[in-house]
């Protein structure tokens, strides 16, 4: 399949840099959300403090490249596993701390405190103390204490979150490094010393910043098609003229969302050109004319935003959609 992620390693240097003030904590999830553990770890790592991932496989990826700070920031079970790559673990309570302290994992403990959005970290001050006198016994240092604010649309959803961590904070008698979680985090005056960031590294979240990934591929065949034909499954277009049409070498198994067939287009050769028909598996078509030859390179898309509003969800969905899109990754540098 002659499919494309092209990756701007001038627009992700970019969006690093809008965050320059603080430490980075970069968030790799679902394959970097959906760009490529290899490729971004690769480009910066000397730009972040640390790296966080969704589980232990993730982790074993980044530890393949660079010997940076790696955080699962999701539940572990497998500590022992956590030990032997060098993996830091977020821990909730007390009996997380124990099974950290039996597979030796004494210096990479990150405490997840739940300021409301009630699906990892404490939120217990009870619990919160038993910890503490836990920590106080062994003398374990916590690497850091954060948090994931649920509810960023207002500064009255953000103070109320960060009150509520300020007041669960004071049951650790200790004073490690404060992470936040979100690019949205960084336009409020908060005091942290980590931001963990996501989908901002990836060109999201506010103007100045850049999409770093374009999603291209091939056109297959050029064709004619009559007024009055179908053309794909089902009844879902027919050809309203005579005219050219296309076949693009990408489908949904390639993270192309069916739900997108019909509303909207395309660009190849600098022109736009509408999809038609049902999305298929492997290809979709396009409405063509005399400038578009088997061959030619259609960007499918440059902007995750486009494809979220049309179908009504989240940057975030679109782009880990392409994780397993078959093809190549291009690195692209300018500057």
């Amino acid at each position: 399949m002659n499919n494309f992620k092209v990756l701007d390693l001038d627009a992700l240097l970019h969006n690093l840099s809008h965050f320059k003030e603080k430490k980075i904590c970069a968030m790799l999830k679902a394959n970097a959300y959906g760009h490529g553990i290899k490729e971004i770890v690769t480009q910066i790592a000397p730009h972040v403090c640390a790296f966080g991932v969704v589980d232990i496989e993730e982790g074993k990826e980044i530890r393949k490249i660079c010997d940076k700070s790696v955080l699962v920031c999701s539940k572990v079970f497998d500590f022992k596993a956590c030990k032997k790559y060098g993996l830091e673990v977020m821990i909730e309570n007390e009996d997380d701390a124990r099974a950290c302290v039996k597979s030796g994992l004494l210096d990479g403990m990150h405490l997840k405190i739940n300021c409301g959005m009630n699906r990892f970290g404490n939120s217990s001050p009870l619990s919160l103390k038993m910890l503490n006198g836990y920590l106080l016994e062994k003398d374990i240092k916590l690497k850091s204490i954060y948090t994931h604010f649920p509810r960023t649309a207002t500064k009255h959803q953000v103070r109320s979150c960060y009150k509520k961590f300020e007041e669960l904070k004071k049951e650790i008698t200790q004073s490690p490094l404060v992470s936040f979680g979100g690019s949205e985090i960084y336009n409020y005056n908060l005091k942290y010393d980590i931001l963990r960031l996501g989908l901002g590294l990836y060109g999201y979240g506010a103007p100045s910043l850049l999409p770093v990934m374009k999603i291209n591929s091939t056109v297959l065949k050029v064709f004619y098609a009559h007024k009055g034909e179908y053309i794909g499954y089902g009844k879902n277009f027919r050809v309203s003229k005579d005219g050219l049409f296309a076949v693009v070498g990408m489908g949904y198994a390639d993270g192309l969302r069916r739900n997108l067939s019909g509303k909207t287009t395309v660009s190849i050769n600098s022109r736009k050109y509408k999809i038609v028909g049902n999305i298929c598996m492997d290809c979709f078509f396009v409405e063509a004319d005399e400038k578009v030859a088997v061959g030619d390179e259609v960007c499918v898309m440059d902007n995750a935003e486009t494809h979220a509003k049309i179908l009504k969800t989240i940057p975030y969905e679109i782009l880990t959609g392409f994780n397993n899109m078959r093809g190549k990754t291009i690195l692209v540098k300018k500057n």
